[in-house]
């Protein structure tokens, strides 16, 4: 159980109500993650353009996707690790990719740059830095914006990880 109340539209200050419509999902539903961080509507406000885009940008959507997960499994957060391996699916990555992540570095499921991408996350979740030789290694296979990108994706996957364990975040 959230260790906050969820901000419900019917209930919700004109403020949360203009956020929360605006991420009001086709089906009706909106996320808890959202309902949660809708208590803040101006820091939320803030962040959903910048998440959007982030969500949009160069990085191919597969590499995001694998950052975001191993992050979120590297940090035991299960609600952004379910909520993006559904996007992960939708995206193309495999169930075998997806049972796969904790043993990437021997797994054949994964490509050259996508266990780069893999170790990448690890390393900046679990120490907050990364080695040269693997930032060399990207160079190799993305560019300065998509490093970037990832580097902002593993930051943000750390973020949301952090606001749902801390706040206990039920499933959706």
């Amino acid at each position: 159980m959230a260790r906050l109340s969820y901000v419900e539209k019917e209930r919700a200050t004109p403020e949360q109500e203009k956020i929360l419509s605006q991420l009001t999902q086709k089906s009706g539903k909106i996320a808890n993650i959202w309902k949660l961080w809708s208590h803040s509507p101006l820091t939320l406000d803030a962040f959903m353009p910048y998440y959007k885009t982030l969500m949009k940008g160069s990085l191919d959507g597969k590499l995001r996707e694998l950052a975001y997960i191993k992050t979120s499994l590297l940090n035991d957060c299960a609600y952004c690790a379910v909520a993006h391996k559904g996007v992960g699916r939708k995206i193309g990555l495999t169930d075998q990719q997806l049972a796969e992540i904790s043993n990437y570095a021997s797994s054949a499921s994964f490509s050259l740059v996508e266990k780069l991408v893999l170790k990448y996350a690890e390393e900046l979740t679990q120490t907050a830095r990364t080695s040269d030789s693997l930032v060399q290694e990207l160079k190799k296979h993305l560019s300065e914006e998509q490093l970037v990108e990832l580097n902002l994706t593993v930051g943000t996957a750390n973020l949301t990880n952090r606001f749902n364990m801390s706040f206990m975040t039920d499933p959706d």
